[in-house]
C-alpha cells in the first residue's frame, strides 16, 4: 500500500503535496461558504441591482418598494384583451375572463424579495440579478369556460373516407382527419405568452378518421371493382337467373364498422331489381295483407304466399360470389314465401270504428285543388301500426313539379309568397285534427305564423319540407287506418277535405275546450310598395291561444292535455306602382 509521503534522495523529506492542494481547497470552501452565507444574510433586504420581472426594472428596490412598482407598471398590460386563436377561428378575451392575474407579491419573491436558501435565488444575488418573469397564476374554471367557445368553433370531426357505388361506378370519397382544441395546452399557452403578448395561438390535437382513404381504395379494388366486373348466374333448379352488374351495383353499399369497409347487399333492393325475371321464370312473391275501402268502409285485402327465392337467400348468393373473378356462378334453392303481415295479423287489428274525424274549407283556387286533392290521397290507406311514427313529409316527400305538385301560397318570414306545394298545410291541419279527436300521441306540429279563420284556432298545423313536419305515434294497441278524401271540387268553387282515423276506440270521447285568447298586439304600420311584383295584404293582428284535449271515459274526464300558441301580427301592405304586377297568391 502506497504511502501518500516519500523519501528524498538528499536523505531530506519533500513537502506533501496533496496537503498543500488540501488546504487551497479547504480555504475555496470556507471563502466560498462565507460568500453564501453573506448572500444569504443580504437576500430579502433588496432585490439584486441588475434584478427586472416582466420587464419591469426592480433592481435595488426593497420587496414593498418592487411590489408597488410591479403593480403599477403592470396593471394595464395585465388588462389589455388577448386573442387566442386556433386554425382558423379565434376569439377575444379579457385576462380577468381568462382567468389570468399576476401575483406580485410572489413574483417579487421569487425574483429574491425575500430570504431563501435556494442556490438559484443566491446565485443571482452573487451575479448581481436578472430578468425574471412574473409569477401567474389561473383560474382553471374560468379559463375553459372563456374558451368553451373557441373550442366548440375550432372543433371538426374526423371524415371517414367512403365508398360508394355511383352510376354504376366505385367512387372512393377521400377521409380527412379532424381536431379539437387542446385545452390545457391553450391555458399552459395562456399563462406563458400573458404579459408578453397579446395574441396567442391555442395547441390543436388531431384525430384520425376511423376508414382512411388507403383503405377505402384497397376495398375500391379487392371488392367493388371486382363486385361490378361482371354478371353473377344463379341457378335456381333448372332455371337460371343472371344478375347484371348493374342490378348489383344498385344493391351494393359499404358500411364502416370495426375500423373497415364492409360490403352489404341490401336484400329488397336486389330482389326488387330482379323481379321482372324471376317472374319470367315462374317465381312468385309472397304479398302482405292490406286495406282497401269498399262502400267507405274498410276492407281487408288478403295476403297471398309466394314461391321462389327469399330476398335473403338471394342477397347470400351475390354476396358470396360477386368478389370472384372466374367462375361467377352459384346457386339457391326455391321453396315456399309466407308474406310476412298476413290476413290474420291484419284483422287483429281492430280497425273496425271511426275513432276520430275532421273536415276544413278551402277556396278551390288550382293549385289547392291539384295539391290538397293529391295530398289527401297519399294519406288515405295509410296503416300505422301499434307503436309507428307517422311523418307527413316522410309520406308526401319532396314537393317538386316533376312529382306533380303546383307553386300555391305559403308563409315565410311574415308574408305570404308563392312555394312548390303550397296548400297541403290544408290536409294537414285536417289530418292533425282527425288524430287529436282520435286521442293519438302528438309528436310535433306547428300552427301557421298568422291566423286564417278557416283553421280551428290554434290546433292546425303547417308543414315544410326542410324544417316543419306534422308527426304523430300510435300509442294505442289497435291499429290505425286513415281515410281521407276531398269533395272534388271545381276551381272557384268551395272544397273540402275529410280525413277519419279507423281503429278501436281507447277513450268514450275526445272533445277540445273552447279556444281563450290573450296578450293581443297591433301590427306595425302600413307599408307602401312601388315594387314591379307586389300582392297586397291586409293587417292581422297577432294574439295568444290556449286550449285543452279533453279524454272522456264513463262521463268525467280522465286526461287533459294543455294546447298554447302565439300568431304574429301581419303589417298591411299598399301596392302603390300603377304597373305593378300582383303575385295572384291568396291565402
Amino acid at each position: 500500500m502506497a504511502d501518500s509521503m516519500s523519501a528524498d534522495p538528499r536523505g531530506g523529506r519533500r513537502p506533501r503535496r496533496g496537503l498543500v492542494v488540501g488546504g487551497v481547497l479547504a480555504t475555496v470552501a470556507v471563502l466560498a461558504g462565507v460568500s453564501y452565507g453573506v448572500a444569504y444574510a443580504v437576500s430579502g433586504n433588496t432585490l439584486a441591482p441588475k434584478t427586472s420581472i416582466a420587464g419591469v426594472d426592480v433592481g435595488g428596490l426593497t420587496p414593498a418598494e418592487a411590489q408597488a412598482k410591479l403593480t403599477a407598471d403592470l396593471t394595464q398590460r395585465s388588462s389589455e384583451p388577448i386573442t387566442v386563436t386556433a386554425a382558423d377561428q379565434s376569439t377575444t378575451r379579457t385576462p380577468a375572463e381568462l382567468g389570468l392575474a399576476v401575483d406580485y407579491a410572489a413574483s417579487v419573491q421569487a425574483a429574491g424579495g425575500a430570504k431563501s436558501f435556494d442556490p438559484r435565488i443566491i446565485w443571482d444575488n452573487l451575479t448581481g440579478g436578472s430578468a425574471r418573469p412574473a409569477v401567474v397564476t389561473v383560474d382553471q374554471g374560468a379559463a375553459e369556460a372563456a374558451l368553451s367557445e373557441l373550442a366548440t368553433a375550432a372543433h371538426t370531426d374526423p371524415v371517414n373516407a367512403e365508398l360508394a357505388v355511383v352510376d354504376g361506378k366505385p367512387t372512393v370519397s377521400n377521409a380527412s382527419a379532424g381536431r379539437s382544441l387542446d385545452v390545457a395546452g391553450a391555458i399552459t399557452a395562456l399563462q406563458h405568452g400573458f404579459l408578453t403578448s397579446t395574441r396567442i395561438e391555442a395547441p390543436l390535437s388531431a384525430a384520425d378518421p376511423d376508414i382512411t382513404t388507403e383503405e377505402a381504395n384497397e376495398a375500391l379494388a379487392t371488392v367493388a371493382q371486382p363486385a361490378l366486373s361482371g354478371p353473377v348466374t344463379i341457378s335456381i333448379g333448372d332455371k337460371t337467373l343472371d344478375v347484371s352488374a348493374q342490378t348489383i351495383g344498385s344493391a351494393l353499399t359499404f358500411q364502416a364498422a370495426d375500423g373497415k369497409l364492409t360490403p352489404q347487399v341490401n336484400p329488397t333492393t336486389l330482389l326488387k331489381a330482379s323481379e321482372e325475371r324471376l317472374d319470367q321464370l315462374g317465381m312468385t312473391e309472397p304479398k302482405d295483407a292490406s286495406f282497401t275501402f269498399a262502400d267507405g268502409r274498410p276492407k281487408v285485402v288478403p295476403s297471398q304466399d309466394g314461391n321462389g327465392v327469399s330476398a335473403d337467400a338471394l342477397a347470400a348468393a351475390v354476396t358470396s360470389t360477386m368478389t370472384k373473378t372466374t367462375d361467377r356462378v352459384t346457386s339457391v334453392e326455391a321453396g315456399p314465401l309466407k308474406a310476412s303481415f298476413t290476413t290474420e295479423d291484419a284483422e287483429k287489428l281492430g280497425i273496425k270504428e271511426v275513432t276520430g274525424e275532421f273536415t276544413t274549407n278551402f277556396p278551390a283556387t288550382a293549385y289547392r285543388v291539384n295539391n290538397i286533392g293529391k295530398s289527401a290521397g297519399l294519406v288515405n290507406g295509410v296503416l300505422v301500426k301499434p307503436g309507428e311514427t307517422f311523418s307527413m313529409n316522410k309520406l308526401l316527400g319532396p314537393r317538386t313539379l316533376a312529382q306533380g305538385w303546383m307553386a300555391g301560397g305559403a308563409i315565410d318570414g311574415g308574408k305570404v309568397v308563392e312555394r312548390m306545394g303550397g296548400g297541403i298545410s290544408q290536409t294537414t291541419t285536417t289530418t292533425f285534427n282527425a288524430i287529436f279527436f282520435a286521442g293519438l300521441q302528438d309528436v310535433y306540429h306547428k300552427p301557421h305564423s298568422l291566423y286564417f279563420s278557416r283553421y280551428p284556432m290554434g290546433r292546425e298545423a303547417t308543414l315544410d319540407y326542410v324544417s316543419v313536419d306534422m308527426k304523430f305515434k300510435n300509442n294505442t294497441d289497435y291499429g290505425v287506418l286513415m281515410q281521407a278524401y276531398t269533395n272534388n271540387p271545381k276551381v272557384g268553387g268551395q272544397g273540402t277535405v275529410t280525413v277519419k282515423v279507423w281503429s278501436t276506440k281507447s277513450y268514450d270521447e275526445i272533445k277540445a275546450s273552447d279556444p281563450v285568447q290573450s296578450d293581443f298586439r297591433s301590427p306595425g304600420p302600413a307599408v307602401q310598395s312601388d315594387a314591379a311584383v307586389c300582392s297586397p295584404q291586409s293587417a292581422m293582428q297577432g294574439f295568444r291561444v290556449d286550449y285543452n284535449r279533453l279524454f272522456y271515459k264513463g262521463g268525467q274526464v280522465v286526461k287533459t292535455e294543455p294546447f298554447t300558441w302565439t300568431y304574429n301580427t301581419l303589417q298591411a301592405v299598399t301596392c302603390t306602382n300603377p304597373d305593378a304586377r300582383a303575385d295572384r297568391i291568396e291565402r
